[in-house]
């Protein structure tokens, strides 16, 4: 009788070449679960603020959780944990396809992959056999092409693959890894960290079986919540995936529009009719076999989009379709409305190995500094950057991904960009902790402000799904018992608190947090954990544990050197629009929720863990590298 653990990581030296397991214990996998947690303690211990996140000594972690190789819905994800090159602090990063499950089925619950081969390889983990192979024949190639030669190379044809691409290569800052060619580890440039240690790509196959406490419990909680996600998801979320989401969130206000749009307008109607579903299934010719095929494992909800693009002829793309951050970033925050200049330019970013969201901002931001007189046609080659143009939009995801021209400038993320251009660029770039925004507006969900200034890995939106409270996702095992108004500041940093909490669990359990849509809450998952490790933990005991979780990814931080100094939002959130849902709203106090986050966490006023709270949370071992 298991518990889901191999109680083993798996270490990698690319320097050396060695291989080796380490095994944990059963304490370690009650104190965090897995996942982010054991991300976040191995940077804690191994890596230290003086080592930059290309150094050979940076680690870089894929990350598992006591979910995987179970059927539970959403248990087909695992997390990269890195120090990132885009904000110098922890970042992590969740993807899907079968990797999670394989690496499990290997035997591990997780790998540590350090140094810097001296040419290029990729490492192929065959249940108990690890090799690390010569990729030099693999460099150049874009990431659809590295999974296809690794699969026939190895005639592996259902081996999961992590790659990079050319961007990834070239150390492009907001280079990503991309899972069989259709999931990413999309945020914070941990691409770029693989490039930097001339790691290709990670193939992996498993057939083991990991032991459960209660198989026949696991099961019958499996087919109870699929069930009830496939009754309780919203039918459009089923049918379209995110891209149901663009109109609703251009009726809130929450779409970017012009690079954020300053004290603009709000209101994009006809535009998101012409990017977002059911317009989009349409015109994409969007196979819905094809997309069942392309899910992650074991979901009940298969949000990609496989799509067949035919005209224009040059735009052509049958594969991997833009998903709802793409067709805001690169779409609508560019006020591009062209579904097919959207669509080519995703799938450049999928195969440079790219994030669409920073790849989207970058546009933006060079196109207001263009139209504000601080970027010329001397710095973009000639180019006239102006909003709405697919073509434009095309052209610089080519030079980002290949690090030329425009590209160069953005090679190492907004700010060092903000910085090279000067001037008013500083105020324009909207980041926090150098995290270029996803496409959703604090101005619009205030609860939005707390948790992109507080959050682990800067601003961002699916590590804490704070402003989908507003919208019905409620979490009455953590006091959020009803919809709350959405620009009220009262009780936000209450809100966003809990859903960082939440986010730690998803992250380290590991599973996908859109089974929360789907009504799957903090109860099904303790039941789940209970079902597969036999621990039989309270509720109480669960969110302590989330609780620890952000206190240790903070902690994190705290020794990269954050401080309240970072927890800040750019100029631009407090200018409200003219027009639209969100006119005149702006997220104010923003300070006093602030003070009333870090009050809730046990923190100082500058943001510090206190000593007492790491003590709360046996954290204690971080006392000696940080707290003297």
């Amino acid at each position: 009788m298991g518990d889901g653990y191999w109680r083993k990581l798996l270490r990698i030296d690319l320097s050396t070449n060695l291989v080796k397991e380490e095994s944990i214990s059963e304490d370690l996998c009650k104190k965090l679960l897995g996942g982010v947690g054991f991300g976040a303690e191995i940077l804690l211990k191994e890596v230290g603020p003086e080592v930059h996140p290309f150094d050979p000594e940076n680690r870089l972690i894929f990350g598992l959780g006591p979910f995987q190789a179970t059927q539970i819905p959403g248990s087909g994800k695992w997390i990269a944990v890195s120090k990132s090159p885009l904000t110098n602090i922890l970042c992590f990063s969740v993807a899907g396809g079968r990797m999670g499950s394989m690496l499990k089925r290997a035997g591990y619950d997780g790998l540590i992959i350090q140094g810097r081969a001296s040419k290029p390889v990729y490492i192929w983990i065959d249940n108990d056999r690890v090799e690390i192979k010569d990729a030099s024949f693999l460099w150049g190639k874009d990431t659809v092409e590295t999974v296809d030669i690794i699969r026939d190379k190895l005639n592996e044809p259902k081996a999961a693959i992590a790659c990079i691409g050319q961007a990834g290569e070239r150390l492009v800052g907001i280079a990503c890894i991309v899972v069989d060619k259709s999931s990413f580890a999309g945020r914070g440039g941990l691409g770029a960290v693989m490039g930097s240690k001339n790691l290709k790509a990670v193939a992996v196959k498993g057939t083991k079986n990991v032991e459960v406490f209660d198989s026949g419990k696991v099961m019958s909680l499996t087919r109870e919540i699929n069930q009830k996600i496939r009754t309780t998801a919203p039918e459009e979320f089923l049918k379209g995936g995110t891209t149901c989401e663009v109109i609703p969130t251009e009726e809130f206000g929450d779409l970017p529009l012009r690079y954020w749009a300053g004290d603009t307008g709000g209101i994009w109607k006809e535009g998101a009719k012409k990017i977002g579903d059911p317009y989009y299934t349409q015109a994409l010719k969007v196979d819905i076999k094809e997309c069942a095929k392309w899910s992650c494992d074991n979901c009940p909800i298969r949000c990609h989009r496989f799509i067949h693009l035919e005209e224009p002829p040059e735009y052509a793309v049958t594969g991997i379709g833009p998903q709802y951050e793409a067709l805001a970033m690169l779409g609508s925050c560019n006020l591009v409305d062209d579904l097919a200049a959207i669509s080519r330019a995703n799938d450049l970013c999928n195969r440079y190995g790219v994030d669409c969201i920073s790849a989207g901002a970058f546009v933006g931001f060079a196109t207001e500094c263009y139209e504000r007189g601080l970027l010329t046609k001397k710095e973009t080659g000639g180019q006239e950057l102006k909003w709405g143009d697919g073509e434009l939009l095309i052209n610089l995801v080519k030079q980002i991904g290949e690090r030329e021209g425009l590209g160069k400038l953005f090679a190492n993320g907004i700010v060092r960009a903000a910085e090279a251009i000067g001037g008013e660029a500083k105020e324009i770039a909207v980041h926090v902790k150098g995290m270029d925004f996803p496409a959703h507006d604090p101005r619009a969900f205030f609860s939005l402000a707390v948790s992109y200034a507080t959050g682990a890995r800067g601003a961002c939106h699916t590590h804490g799904l704070c402003f989908k409270a507003a919208q019905g996702a409620l979490l009455p095992e953590m006091g959020i018992t009803e919809p709350p108004d959405r620009f009220e500041m009262e009780r936000k940093e209450y809100i966003a608190a809990k859903f960082h909490d939440l986010s730690a669990l998803h992250d380290s359990l590991t599973m996908c947090n859109f089974m929360l849509f789907g009504g799957m809450g903090i109860t099904d998952m303790l039941n789940c954990v209970n079902a597969i490790t036999g621990w039989d933990w309270k509720l109480e005991d669960f969110l302590t544990t989330a609780e620890r979780i952000t206190t240790l990814k903070r902690v994190v931080n705290v020794r990269y050197g954050i401080s309240r100094k970072d927890d800040k939002l750019p100029k631009r959130v407090f200018q409200p629009a003219k027009e639209g849902s969100r006119a005149g709203k702006i997220p104010i106090p923003f300070e006093v929720a602030l003070d009333g986050y870090y009050s809730l966490r046990g923190w100082d006023s500058d943001g510090k863990p206190t000593v007492e709270t790491l003590v709360k949370y046996g954290l204690t071992e971080a006392l000696k590298p940080i707290w003297k």
